[in-house]
């Protein structure tokens, strides 16, 4: 397996594996079909424009095929100033899963991540994702804020 740079043929692959975000329940007020199309719009603005400093990366095998992506881009904590690396997006494609895919994506993150000079690396993930979650914290991610949501 190996981790590239992603190219213009790759477009349509990251925008389609944008709907594994939704693999999840999603809070009550949230509407499934809204939730989507977000998503879709968001990875396609990725590929199509990225923001400044963004880099995109994916995961093949051997053979061409396409098993993953990496979206990453710099960040500044707004309380302390630091620059850190951001992981704006990750996916693996289900038949991927299990095969050390999310694991070389992630330790491409944190090398893309020292190579910029930053000393942390942050990422945003829906606490009920609850199979990101724990695999993050497998990782040695922590949480730091949790967003608190209440219908009124």
């Amino acid at each position: 397996m190996k981790i590239r740079p992603f190219k213009e043929l790759d477009k349509d692959f990251i925008v389609n594996l944008a709907t594994r975000f939704m693999e999840f329940e999603l809070l009550s007020w949230r509407d499934q079909d809204s939730f989507k199309t977000a998503q879709l719009r968001i990875a396609r603005e990725s590929v199509d424009n990225p923001s400044a400093g963004t880099e995109i990366f994916v995961a093949e095998d051997e053979s061409g095929e396409l098993l993953g992506f990496l979206e990453l881009a710099p960040y500044r904590d707004n309380l302390s100033g630091i620059d850190q690396g951001n992981i704006v997006a990750i996916a693996i494609c289900p038949e991927s899963e299990g095969k050390g895919v999310g694991t070389k994506l992630m330790t491409k993150a944190e090398e893309w991540a020292r190579q910029k000079g930053y000393k942390q690396i942050v990422l945003n993930v829906f606490s009920k994702n609850y199979r990101a979650v724990n695999f993050y914290k497998h990782l040695n991610y922590e949480a730091e804020v949790v967003k608190m949501v209440k219908e009124i």
